[in-house]
């Protein structure tokens, strides 16, 4: 199964995370979840050339051996207007990026991390059937999970029991392999998350690897540090962290405003949550 998402897109089958930008021509895109499908089916023909496409469902294709759900994409498009034809393309141009890459030797280098909400994560492992157990995850806080992913040049897919003993790597040893690699491809957390003032709203570079920095728990303190002690966060999406240095009523109320902003307008929106960055953990904002 594919978990095709929006934008290099997320886990369908097999698990797929896939995420790009592509430019497009003005096509009518029927919203009646049928013809819709329909639709993405021919769009997916169109991409991966001899792969058998059908349609198993509403909003459900089979693409060769791999299934894609499309109620995210649909979802996306039925509030979205003029950006939906853009994920429609990067959609089926990821898809035959997921065909070719699937079965690719697995590079320790392309290990990461990223941040999806248990909702998602039951729905992929929904999916995946006798596979689901397989995945890579550790809480982060209520209604949000770690996951370990594959990171190959066209697609993001997670990590499955069977790859992590192929890389022969225990779980810890490989959440400790993708943070040292999130580390060693981003910038240090102090050169691209500093200190606000009151009534300023931080954020960080747009990217899903910035998200799963909050799983290194340690690279926050010295920001928390320079705040006061005081470090709130906000994930509105996939690839999207906002952080604030007060945690009286107008400031969060002030940065809840703009995450939902954020979500309503984002193709792969995360969570509302507040998060509290401690000693210890994250902790929900209650």
């Amino acid at each position: 199964m594919i978990f095709l998402s929006l934008k290099k897109i997320h886990f369908t089958c097999m698990c797929v995370l896939v995420f790009a930008a592509v430019t497009a021509h003005a096509e009518s895109i029927p919203l009646e979840a049928d013809a819709f499908t329909d639709y993405m089916a021919t769009k997916i023909r169109s991409e991966v050339g001899g792969a058998a496409v059908s349609v198993k469902g509403p909003l459900t294709l089979s693409v060769g051996s791999l299934q894609a759900n499309l109620d995210r994409l649909y979802s996306f498009c039925q509030r979205s207007g003029a950006a939906c034809e853009v994920e429609i393309n990067n959609y089926a141009k990821t898809v035959s990026g997921v065909l070719k890459e699937r079965n690719a030797p697995i590079d320790k280098d392309a290990v990461r991390i990223v941040i999806r909400s248990s909702d998602y994560i039951k729905h992929a492992q929904a999916s995946l059937g006798a596979d689901a157990a397989g995945l890579q995850l550790r809480p982060l806080v209520t209604g949000l999970m770690a996951v370990v992913v594959l990171d190959a040049p066209r697609t993001i897919r997670p990590v499955t029991d069977g790859d992590r003993k192929k890389l022969g790597l225990s779980q810890e040893q490989l959440f400790d392999l993708g943070a040292t690699n999130i580390r060693a491809t981003l910038k240090p957390l102090s050169e691209t998350a500093k200190p606000v003032a009151a009534g300023q709203i931080g954020t960080l570079p747009t990217s899903f690897y910035e998200v799963g920095r909050l799983t290194l728990h340690a690279d926050w303190a010295e920001l928390a540090a320079s705040q006061n002690g005081t470090l709130l966060v906000t994930l509105p999406a996939t690839d999207t962290v906002l952080y604030i240095s007060e945690s009286s009523p107008s400031a969060i109320d002030a940065l809840k405003a703009m995450t939902k902003n954020i979500a309503r307008k984002s193709p792969s929106p995360l969570s509302l949550e507040v998060l509290r960055w401690t000693k210890e953990r994250w902790e929900l904002v209650q």
